[in-house]
């Protein structure tokens, strides 16, 4: 019993962790908005989680603890991201809505768009506050969770007044569960109102109102733990035990009086929280009782002055008078020494008390309150219809603003006759009037907007629309810049579908950054099959009209047609860039990359295709002449190799090499030099040992003539603990693209 009770306190306190949690979430969100430094909201996200763990389980244990902050820690990332969301969105001016905003955080940050550091920043400084609201509660609630064990004293005091006749009345833990869940359900409605109306809004791309309406749902939530918190108090009942003794009603905290040396009564746990009359013994009761009458014989005869410590555990309800009474507190007053009048709130989870003579005394414990949940939730759509009134306010009435405002549908703008050109492979057609000013470059005479065509292989969605996003990385720093906006606000995906002329269907999207002089750069992509990327790129002067100019880089899409292979110019500049994923050559896991050939190999810049496993950070090595990248247990590492001789001496000098290195070889896992004389091709396995003997690697050399004194070397390394499911398939390609045989081995779990 005692552990499943233990087990409803944590699921009850993380209930109660993370309502006091979202209201750090609402101070973050609310203070960032007013245009104040957040970072002090992460305190209040501390204090409010941790206590609202205390609110609804009771006691902060340890677990207790350690889940809390992890909460904490969650819910305050999470915060301080919906807040930059919050903020990213109306910097946009509805471009972007405050879902997808909060998605695209990573990728802004990643790209640049987004400075770093104040982001970060801030984040450390929420981060740092949060800790100095949480640590001091944390320690402070273990205190009192886990107040140390003292040596029982069973010895009496000489001053003990005379024992007198007492009625004693503990508190029923059992009897408070249906009011502890009666508040806690009570901030439910709120939080799923809350949670859908917000979730709802993003998914929907909505304004401002719909996301403040469900913010307000959820501050009904700690409305509701406020005018609850009466009932909270339900779950402490066990901490107080009332005693009627010589007509006057006391009440007494068990854990404070058995802090008193000269009032111990057990050696328990005593914490202002954990110490409960069932817990005890019979001998223990009977010491309780006796302490407990100690000390009202001497409160009453006037050996123990009022005010003192005491007196305020062993407090006297002096002529108490019921005001107020329900299905689950009797509410009264008692007379303090001054006169006045003080409150109290008894929760009814008693058996057969009553605070006055006459009043009905507990039989059985108190109902579930229904009217408490029914009222949460009308609370709830209260002040959700207040937030909504509040965005409404914000926004300017409703009113849309800005460029996405008066953009109509992007159609194309077909010209009244049209040039057709080619790219590496690519068909495309541009107005007739425009100038030709370099390849792939046009220039509309009556405006003089520019218009450059530009054409890359072996991207996917996403490098697509990282490419789209470069204009504002390139523009966002200059003082002249203003905004952006996307061709497409609506759409769920950043690139939409474009049929082309000849039925081909692609993605795009075009992006507008603005500038305050009222100039404009637009970007427009196109994503073909095979990866192919064609991008448009217009810049524009204040007296053209940006839609025109959109609707010719739609029609030039448009008109793409793909007529062979698209090839595209390898240069210095580009090179680097141009590694992806061999999809046009049937490749899964296997990407193509280019490295710089010696100067004396072809006589100028050239560039040679190499093969390696397919990364997101593969590595261009001794001024771009290596390449190296690794995936699913495999590493290639491929150069350019000058040698007067033959293949089978290119991979010996490699073998040479990696020895002199001072590698841990394994002797019995080294292989005579293959040599296939006829295609001038060699390779040699090794094996050897890293860190210090425990991790298993295995290496195949291979070299290939690709001219007169110059050839392709490669090492294939295979660490055997990192082999995974996607291996075998990478090993298959790899021995294609190189043709040769590699050797299928185990992985090897290291301990």
């Amino acid at each position: 019993m005692e552990e499943r009770e233990k087990r409803e306190n944590i699921v009850a306190g993380v209930v109660g962790a993370f309502l006091g949690s979202l209201i750090g979430v609402a101070c973050v969100v609310i203070i960032g908005q007013l245009g104040y430094v957040a970072s002090i909201s992460g305190l209040i996200m501390a204090v409010c989680a941790l206590k609202g763990y205390e609110l609804l389980g009771g006691t902060l244990s340890r677990k207790g603890a350690a889940i809390s902050m992890v909460l904490i820690l969650a819910m305050t990332y999470f915060a301080h991201q919906l807040s930059w969301a919050i903020a990213l969105a109306e910097a946009m001016e509805g471009e972007l809505g405050i879902w997808e905003s909060f998605r695209a955080i990573p990728q802004l940050l990643k790209s640049g768009m987004l400075e770093r550091a104040p982001y970060w920043g801030d984040l450390a400084m929420l981060y740092l506050f949060t800790l100095l609201g949480a640590v001091p509660t944390v320690i402070n609630g273990l205190k009192n969770a886990e107040a140390p064990e003292t040596p029982l004293i069973t010895s009496s005091p000489a001053e003990a007044a005379p024992k007198s006749e007492a009625s004693f009345y503990p508190g029923e833990r059992a009897w408070t569960r249906p009011m502890r869940f009666s508040a806690a359900l009570s901030m439910v409605p709120g939080l799923l109102l809350g949670i859908g109306v917000v979730i709802a809004a993003a998914r929907m791309n909505t304004p401002i109102p719909v996301t403040l309406a469900g913010l307000g749902c959820i501050l009904s939530c700690f409305v509701m733990m406020f005018l609850a918190l009466s009932m909270q108090q339900a779950s402490q009942a066990e901490m107080f035990l009332y005693v009627r003794s010589a007509g006057t009603l006391w009440r007494v905290e068990l854990a404070r009086l058995n802090n008193l040396d000269t009032y111990r009564f057990t050696n328990k746990i005593g914490g202002a929280l954990a110490l409960r009359w069932d817990k005890l013994n019979r001998d223990e009761e009977e010491r309780a009782r006796a302490s407990i009458q100690r000390a009202i014989g001497l409160l009453t005869s006037g050996q123990v002055l009022p005010g003192s410590a005491l007196s305020r555990i062993v407090l006297p309800l002096t002529d108490f008078q019921l005001v107020k009474e329900n299905d689950w507190y009797w509410k009264g007053t008692y007379a303090l020494q001054s006169g006045k009048r003080k409150k109290l709130t008894i929760p009814k989870a008693y058996p057969d008390f009553t605070p006055v003579p006459g009043a009905e005394p507990c039989r059985e414990p108190a109902p579930f309150h229904w009217k408490l949940v029914a009222g949460a939730l009308a609370l709830a759509m209260l002040l959700g219809a207040v937030g909504y009134g509040l965005g409404y306010i914000l926004e300017g009435g409703g009113t849309p603003s800005g460029p996405a405002a008066k953009r109509g549908e992007l159609k194309a703008l077909t010209p009244d006759s049209a040039e057709t050109y080619e790219i590496g492979g690519l068909r495309y057609q541009v107005d007739s009037a425009f100038q030709r000013t370099a390849p792939d470059t046009y220039q509309d005479p009556d405006t003089g907007t520019d218009y450059a065509l530009g054409v890359q292989t072996g991207m996917d969605e996403a490098a697509a629309v990282e490419s789209l996003l470069q204009p504002i990385s390139d523009t966002r720093m200059s003082s002249s810049y203003d905004h952006f906006a996307f061709a497409h606000v609506d759409a769920e995906d950043t690139l939409v579908p474009l049929t082309a002329t000849d039925g081909s269907i692609y993605q795009y999207e075009i992006l507008t950054v603005y500038f305050t002089n009222g100039d404009a750069v637009h970007k427009g992509v196109a994503l073909l099959e095979d990866g192919v990327l064609v991008e448009v790129l217009a810049r524009q002067d204040a007296g053209a009209d940006g839609d025109e100019v959109k609707g010719t880089i739609l029609y030039m899409l448009e008109s793409l047609e793909v007529t062979g292979p698209v090839q595209v110019e390898i240069t210095v500049e580009n090179y680097q860039s141009l590694f992806h994923l061999g999809t046009e050559l049937g490749l899964e896991q296997t990407a193509v990359g280019y490295i710089k050939a010696p100067p004396e190999m072809f006589g100028f810049d050239a560039f040679v295709d190499a093969h390696v496993p397919y990364s997101e950070t593969p590595e261009y090595l001794e001024d771009g002449t290596v390449l190296r990248s690794a995936a699913h247990g495999m590493e290639v590492e491929v150069t350019i190799t000058p040698s007067g001789e033959n293949a089978a001496a290119v991979v010996d000098g490699i073998y040479e090499e990696m020895v002199s290195s001072g590698l841990d070889i394994v002797e019995e896992g080294v292989t005579e030099t293959f040599f296939q004389e006829a295609d001038d091709i060699a390779a040699k396995q090794a094996a050897y040992w890293e860190d210090n003997g425990t991790k298993p690697r295995i290496a195949i050399l291979y070299a290939d003539r690709k001219q007169d004194g110059f050839y392709l070397s490669a090492r294939i390394t295979y660490s055997l603990e990192q082999l995974d499911g996607d291996y075998p398939a990478l090993l298959a390609e790899l021995s294609d693209v190189y043709g040769i045989t590699l050797p299928e081995v185990d992985p090897v779990d290291l301990p």
